[in-house]
């Protein structure tokens, strides 16, 4: 499957631990469809996981690190995943201009499945 909003860059330690990173800006008419496209990707992780997403250290099998801004002011995001949703407060709307980073580390066996997939590097 192929990302519209989001171009990762892929970096991996000695032990096998994946990490990708995304940073995003598009035009405010395409702010719902990125967090739609942030929302599939958790989605995703957290059902092709029996783990829900955690430090990698503690044996988790993958974790991410979401930051949105809207202006100079950070908004908070809260991943649900019994509801597979993501939760913004203050909620950003259809017009308003975002800057979002998105890293996602994996397991070697969590980054296989996640590079099938999505498609990533």
């Amino acid at each position: 499957m192929n990302l519209q909003f989001l171009e990762f860059d892929c970096s991996e330690d000695s032990e096998g631990v994946v990490c990708w990173d995304a940073l995003a800006q598009p035009a405010a008419r395409h702010t719902s469809a990125l967090l739609q496209e942030v929302t599939q990707l958790l989605a995703w992780g957290h059902r092709s996981s029996p783990q829900a997403p955690g430090p990698l250290e503690d044996g988790a099998e993958w974790d991410f690190d979401l930051h949105i801004h809207k202006a100079n002011a950070p908004i908070s995001a809260h991943w649900d995943s019994a509801h597979e949703k993501l939760r913004l407060s203050p909620h950003a709307l259809t017009g308003d201009e975002i800057t979002l980073s998105l890293s996602i580390s994996g397991t070697p066996s969590f980054a296989k499945a996640f590079r099938d997939h999505w498609d990533a590097p």
